[in-house]
């Protein structure tokens, strides 16, 4: 079990109905993507923080560690988008010459670098408080009350087989690492080739003897599950009802 999978077990609302969390989670980040607003992408950062931390019981520790990792991505793009040509340097917050040409970070660019940033990082935490919130068991079940079976079945799988293989992986690279196989280039690519290679051979057979048990135990396409009680949350809904209202407001009275 991965550890966001262990959390939404362990999450103070796990029991609470998967539609709730993806309304108060969608609803949240549509608006934060609607409106071109920094109070709003800060504001749903904010909310959906507290909502993770306090609700669900995250520990700050591993929700800042999770923050970080499309943080680091979204760098990266932004850096692209701050950093320009440009053609007046008197204007230029930032310019240095490379080529014959003046590059640099203008207030024009620097604005849309940071308003996407912080519209990226909004969406990532609505993402991340239904993530950490709701265990696959839930989300599959609710896909199942609006999606085609044979949709669910194959993500249902596609998931399991994730960490399958990636289990797989850590194994065969543990004993490489073991025998010095990743000491220098040469045998760190030599090494990751038969890593690569043994894994999807791997795959390929698991795939194999996991039909086979399926058919021989007159699998016909649907699994039968449980589902488990889930309870409606009065708290998540007002909470979802007054963020939109509030954030709705504060976008058009900018806009305006």
């Amino acid at each position: 079990m991965s550890g966001i999978d262990k959390h939404a077990y362990q999450s103070k609302i796990s029991g609470v109905k998967a539609s709730s969390k993806l309304l108060f989670s969608v609803c949240l980040m549509l608006i934060c993507l609607a409106f071109s607003s920094n109070a709003i992408s800060l504001l749903t950062i904010a909310v959906m923080s507290a909502a993770t931390l306090f609700l669900g019981g995250c520990r700050p520790s591993k929700y800042l560690e999770l923050m970080l990792v499309p943080f680091a991505f979204l760098i990266t793009g932004v850096v692209t988008i701050v950093i320009n040509k440009i053609t007046d340097t008197g204007a230029a917050l930032f310019y240095f010459r490379l080529f014959g040409s003046y590059f640099g970070i203008s207030r024009q660019s620097l604005s849309l670098g940071v308003n996407l940033l912080l519209k990226s990082l909004g969406a990532v935490s609505c993402l991340y408080f239904f993530s950490l919130n709701t265990p696959m068991n839930s989300f599959l079940s609710l896909l199942r009350r609006r999606t085609p079976g044979v949709f669910v079945e194959l993500m249902e799988l596609i998931y399991r087989f994730i960490f399958i293989i990636w289990d797989e992986a850590q194994r065969i690279r543990t004993a490489q690492a073991s025998r010095l196989g990743y000491k220098g280039l040469k045998n760190s690519m030599a090494s990751l080739g038969e890593l690569v290679t043994t894994v999807f051979i791997r795959a390929l057979r698991r795939v194999d003897r996991i039909s086979l048990a399926l058919d021989s135990r007159g699998f016909e396409g649907n699994f039968d599950y449980l589902a488990e009680k889930e309870e409606p949350s009065l708290l998540l809904t007002g909470l979802t009802v007054l963020a939109a209202v509030s954030f709705t407001a504060i976008g058009l009275i900018e806009r305006l």
